[in-house]
């Protein structure tokens, strides 16, 4: 399986199906019947976590070697034909090294003649295969298959399971065969907890229409190869985290969850956790009871080649991964060095999680120490929060996570939750998460792949070869709801600036004043126009000098399989401008209309009258009517802004 820069890539695998001479020659040949130019055979291939298929012994090893093909073939007219004349009930298809060619129905190492399969026949009747039997030991002897030159469509769709599994009844596959075409029918899985979800795909359904063309080398067409793509049916995720505080070291002391909620907010978060990463997400099943429910049609009712998994089994309350990730565990100091979850960088499989409307909520405590004087600084549950638009993990992707632990100097301590992924395409997520967070991604514009090529791979964004070839998004969540940017007028929400250091500074001044969120909030807190050591352009409305287009509020992202992601808001910045061999700083600023505040004070009646405007509460929005003795109040002090600065890299040519 590749990797969601997630460092994943969806695990595929290719089914060929041989030609035919002989015109409107049946299916239901006896076993070794026809000269063999007209059989149906199988081949197979694999996307590795690489971009190279996987094919012959390696795909065959994904497998286990095998197989299960339902095939019906549609000798109504029209797209529309709810039946279909069954031509593969469950066939098992079998791995043999170095057999291609050894028999008519072999060309490619894949047998299917002679096998067994559970053709239905046993009582209670069944289209499950293999239920409480071992593969290859079924009821059903399989005949040779042909090509039928009187049908108009035929229509196929495959999964593989771990062999000991269905022996053991772990995994129970039953074909759908209700639907509202032949084309939609889909599968049911019913799993036992300790089911291998890493051994069990489903390929893309494939549909071959008639045609003249015999040549069997040609793929997905009548007497062709017909070609199908596995994938594998679990969700990988890891989580690692880093910190860039300067000075002192930061070491973990738990993380806290709140296991017995549903959707549970930071206050519900009181449960400790010291032994591994946990963060509280709907969903995240593994390991868990429960049947999966494949589908070809779309939720819109549309029919679809890639299937759709869904689980209707219990759900995880809380993401709870490797133990490397614990308590009392020093992290590193950069992204590339990101201590995970696991020490191998493995990941865990869950079950995926497409329809995803919730957001991440990660809450944790952590210590700084100062490695000379030894002084310490407890924070105490800092949080994080992902939104629920990047955490739709889809089978055969992999996702990982990593939270940056960075100093602010003017507001609480933020993080970075990175996400990568890798399916013939690419996405890579930065999410800035306080309370509120701005998420950013970026997407390669000319990419003649069918899916997004996203950047990813490194902490920021690096142009692709050319110019205005990168857009950035950006999503900002506050409050767990997503915010609708606005860019300009008298409610204007955000901004975005080009950041960059004074004109002449030195390298020694840009090591010790290096342009972060916190150096950028400070800039513009304290001095009003950039004019100290951090230099910032308001570049909100620039169309020509940073970006192709003036930065605009949209309400579709692209997402990283090629299917674009609606009903959401972000803000885009098209086209970036960076010249080759330099690097640039950008940020976006959330105008929160939210305030800091001094901290709260018990003041005395003579320090209330004296002190101005007070307020009850820590936004600092419900001024005080009149002093309550040993009543906690607070000051406005700054508005506390949010910002996200994107570093961009253009190599040298």
């Amino acid at each position: 399986m590749k990797t969601k820069y997630f460092i994943l890539a969806a695990t595929a695998i290719t089914m060929m199906v041989s030609c035919a001479d002989e015109k409107f020659v049946g299916d239901e040949n006896p076993l070794g019947a026809g000269n063999g130019e007209g059989a149906i055979s199988f081949n197979l291939n694999v996307p590795a976590i690489t971009r190279a298929d996987k094919t012959g012994s390696a795909a065959a090893t994904d497998l286990n070697n095998q197989f299960i093909v339902w095939g019906e073939k549609n000798e109504a007219s029209g797209a529309a034909a709810t039946t279909g004349n069954l031509v593969f009930k469950n066939y098992l298809v079998d791995w043999v090294d170095n057999s291609a060619y050894t028999t008519t129905s072999n060309t490619k190492g894949w047998e299917y003649v002679g096998l067994k399969f559970d053709d239905g026949t046993a009582s209670p009747a069944t289209t499950t295969y293999s239920t409480n039997v071992s593969p290859n030991s079924g009821t059903g002897e399989q005949t040779i298959k042909y090509w039928d030159y009187g049908a108009s469509t035929y229509t196929f769709t495959a999964v593989s399971a771990k062999p000991a599994d269905i022996t053991a009844g772990n995994v129970k596959i039953t074909k759908t065969e209700s639907g509202s075409t032949i084309y939609d029918k889909g599968y049911s899985v019913v799993l036992n907890a300790s089911a291998d979800l890493d051994k069990l795909y489903f390929a893309e359904r494939n549909n071959i229409a008639t045609s003249a063309n015999t040549d069997r080398t040609q793929a997905n067409t009548y007497g062709g190869n017909v070609t199908f793509r596995f994938h594998n049916t679990a969700s990988k995720v890891r989580a690692a985290m880093y910190e860039t505080v300067p000075g002192y070291s930061v070491t973990i002391n738990k993380f806290t969850v709140a296991d017995d909620q549903a959707n549970p907010t930071f206050a519900q978060m009181d449960d400790d956790i010291t032994t591994n990463f946990a963060a509280n997400l709907q969903n995240c099943a593994k390991g868990t009871a429960g049947t999966l429910t494949v589908k070809y049609v779309s939720d819109a009712g549309a029919t679809q080649n890639h299937p759709t998994v869904s689980f209707d089994g219990t759900k995880n309350k809380v993401l709870a991964l490797g133990t490397n990730l614990a308590a009392s565990k020093v992290l590193t100091t950069t992204a590339p060095d990101a201590t995970f979850d696991k020490s191998d960088k493995s990941y865990t499989s869950v079950f995926p999680n497409e329809t995803n409307t919730q957001n991440l909520k990660l809450k944790v405590s952590y210590t700084l120490t100062a490695p000379v004087t030894g002084e310490t600084i407890i924070v105490s549950d800092a949080t994080a929060e992902v939104p629920a638009n990047y955490l739709k993990w889809k089978p055969g992707y992999a996702y990982t996570y990593i939270f940056k632990i960075t100093d602010d100097k003017l507001y609480p301590i933020t993080f970075d939750a990175v996400e990568v992924v890798d399916e013939d395409g690419l996405a890579e997520y930065i999410t800035t998460v306080s309370e509120p967070s701005i998420t950013t991604f970026g997407v390669i514009v000319d990419s003649e792949s069918k899916f997004k090529n996203y950047v990813t791979g490194k902490n920021d964004y690096q142009t692709p070869t050319g110019t205005d070839k990168l857009d950035i998004y950006a999503a900002i969540e506050d409050n767990s709801t997503l915010v609708t940017p606005v860019l300009s007028g008298g409610t204007q929400n955000v901004k975005i600036y080009f950041v960059d250091w004074k004109a002449g500074a030195t390298a020694a001044e840009k090591a010790a004043f290096p342009i972060t969120e916190s150096s950028l909030a400070e800039a513009i807190a304290e001095t009003g126009a950039g004019t100290e050591m951090i230099s910032y352009t308001d570049i909100t409305t620039d169309a020509s000098t940073h970006f192709s287009a003036a930065p605009a509020a949209v309400t579709t992202v692209p997402g990283e399989d090629g299917v674009d992601i609606t009903g959401t808001h972000a803000v885009k910045l098209t086209g970036l401008k960076v010249t080759a061999g330099t690097t640039k700083y950008y940020a976006v600023e959330y105008l929160t209309g939210k305030w800091n505040n001094d901290g709260g004070k018990t003041y005395t009646e003579s320090e209330y009258g004296a002190a101005g405007t007070l307020y009850t509460d820590a936004d600092c929005t419900t001024a005080a009517t009149g002093w309550v003795e040993s009543t906690t109040y607070y000051k406005r002090t700054t508005t506390k802004n949010v910002y996200k600065v994107i570093k961009v890299v253009a190599p040298a040519p």
